[in-house]
C-alpha cells in the first residue's frame, strides 16, 4: 500500500529527519513522557514508478554545559563539555559546525545515511564553515552540542537547537557538572530540577520551564573549607581527582549510549546503583 504523501523531509547539512512540519518554535506537549525504546517511523517516496520506504529514528539532542574558551579547559564546570567529546569520539562525530550559538556534530549510521539517500554538498554547510561528519550511536541519529553562550545563558541554544529538529523532550539529555555529588561519581535520571547551576536554570528558561527531560549529573564535590565557590568551579581537577573523572566518563558515555538505545531500563539503574557506592570501602 502506498502511504500518502503529507510526510516530508526537512534537510540541514548532511543530516535529513522525518518530519509532519517544517518547526519554527517549540511545541511542548502536557502528557507525561515516556521512554521506550527508539522507534522506526515510516515516510513515503518514490523512486522510478516504484514504493521507497525510509525508516528513521527519532533523534536524539545531547547537550553538554559549560563555558567557551581555552581558559576554561580541563575545569570543574566544564566536565559537560568533557562528556560531549567523550561522546564524539567514540562514535566519530566531528564537532565542527555552529548552529544557535552552540558548536555541534551531527551523527546519523553509514546505513541510515545511505537509506536516506543524502549526498553531501559542502555549499549546504553553515556559513561554509566545515564538512558535517557522519557518525551514530548504532542506527540512532544524533546531535551533539556545547552551547558556546557561556554557561549562565546555555538555554539560548539548546531551546532553540529543540525547536529547530522537533527533538522531543524525553530525547534531550543534559550533561553537567555536579556538586552535590562526590568527585568522578554520575546520575543518570529521567528528570529533576534546577537545583542551583545556573546552566541547567537557563536551559529550563528556554524549554517552557518543563523538567521532564534526561540529564546525566557528573559529580565534582564542594569546596574545600572557605573557599570560593567560583573559584573552585573555575579550578582545574588534581591528578587524582582527574583519573576519577577521566574513568567517571567513560562509564558516563557507555549509559549514555544504553540510555539512547534502550531508555530508562534496568541497566540504567544498575549504572547508577554502582556508582553511588563504587568509592565506597567495604
Amino acid at each position: 500500500h502506498r502511504l500518502p504523501n503529507r510526510l516530508h523531509f526537512f534537510e540541514l547539512n548532511s543530516s535529513m529527519f522525518c518530519s509532519a512540519f517544517t518547526p519554527s518554535i517549540y511545541h511542548f506537549h502536557a502528557e507525561k513522557p515516556v521512554f521506550r525504546k527508539p522507534r522506526f517511523r515510516v515516510c513515503s517516496s518514490t523512486s522510478s514508478g516504484n514504493d521507497r520506504f525510509k525508516l528513521e529514528y527519532t533523534p536524539w539532542l545531547i547537550v553538554g554545559l559549560g563555558n567557551p574558551g581555552n581558559k576554561y579547559h580541563g575545569t570543574r564546570h566544564n566536565v559537560g563539555f568533557e562528556m560531549v567529546d567523550k561522546l564524539a569520539r567514540k562514535e566519530g562525530v566531528l564537532m565542527n559546525t555552529i548552529q544557535s550559538k552552540a558548536l555541534i556534530g551531527i551523527g546519523i549510521t553509514s546505513l541510515a545515511f545511505a537509506s536516506f539517500g543524502l549526498e553531501h554538498n559542502k555549499a549546504d554547510d553553515f556559513s561554509g564553515l566545515c564538512m558535517i561528519s557522519t557518525g551514530a550511536i548504532e542506527e540512532v541519529p544524533i546531535l551533539l552540542a556545547k552551547p558556546q553562550t557561556y554557561m549562565n545563558f546555555s538555554g539560548e541554544s539548546v531551546g532553540s537547537l529543540a525547536a529547530h529538529y522537533q527533538v522531543p523532550l524525553r530525547h534531550i539529555l543534559l550533561i553537567y557538572d555536579e556538586m552535590a555529588l562526590p568527585n568522578g561519581v554520575l546520575r543518570l535520571q529521567p528528570k529533576g530540577g534546577q537545583g542551583y547551576h545556573n546552566g541547567v536554570k537557563s536551559v529550563m528558561g528556554h524549554l517552557d520551564g518543563r523538567r521532564n527531560f534526561p540529564r546525566l549529573s557528573i559529580g565534582i564535590g564542594n569546596p574545600p573549607g572557605n573557599m570560593d565557590m567560583k573559584a573552585f568551579l573555575l579550578q582545574k581537577f588534581s591528578p587524582s581527582e582527574r583519573k576519577q573523572i577521566d574513568e567517571g566518563l567513560e562509564q558516563g558515555s557507555e549509559a549514555v549510549r544504553t540510555l539512547v538505545l534502550n531508555g530508562f531500563n534496568q541497566g540504567i539503574s544498575r549504572f547508577n546503583l554502582v556508582q553511588k557506592y563504587k568509592f565506597h570501602k567495604v
